[in-house]
């Protein structure tokens, strides 16, 4: 007879990260633009688009977006840094895909929009986490006035 001791992998620990942020210039010359986060995060989330798609549909423009970030900051009280690969995805006024093919960013006519964050940590007290943090882009006057700030939610584990 054979018999196989088995030993309980632990499980992961998984904590719950929320809070809000707005745009920033906290980049200084690094990457397209950056948000400052407060909340349970906080500190500079860099974002570097890799590329994007912009479709015309009925009454609307549909803007994708994908690209990677770099978050320097704190959790805890602790300092670290993460990375992120990004998707966004956000609705704008109909017509703002020739703005966007033409290299340009009609932000006053966004009318919805938010983005999913896959969270790979480097240093600090983010060194070997993973996690994912969704944002969700609020805008005082849809087509008019532009995200003003985005709530975000998510899991480090």
């Amino acid at each position: 007879m054979l018999m196989t001791l088995m030993t309980p992998v632990a499980a992961q620990e998984q904590t719950t990260v929320s809070g809000n942020a707005t745009p920033s210039a906290c980049n200084g010359d690094r990457g397209a633009g950056a948000i400052r986060l407060t909340g349970d995060l906080q500190g500079c989330l860099i974002f570097y688009p890799t590329r994007f798609r912009c479709t015309e549909l009925n009454g609307f423009a549909l803007y994708e977006e994908w690209g990677r970030e770099l978050f320097v900051g704190r959790y805890n009280g602790e300092r670290g840094r993460f990375r992120t690969k990004y998707d966004l995805t956000a609705t704008y006024t109909s017509g703002s895909c020739a703005e966007f093919n033409t290299g340009g960013f009609p932000f006053l006519n966004q009318l919805t929009g938010g983005c999913n964050h896959k969270i790979v940590g480097k240093r600090g007290v983010f060194a070997g986490m993973r996690g994912l943090i969704t944002f969700h882009d609020i805008i005082p006057s849809p087509g008019q006035s532009g995200a003003s700030n985005f709530y975000y939610s998510g899991y480090l584990s």
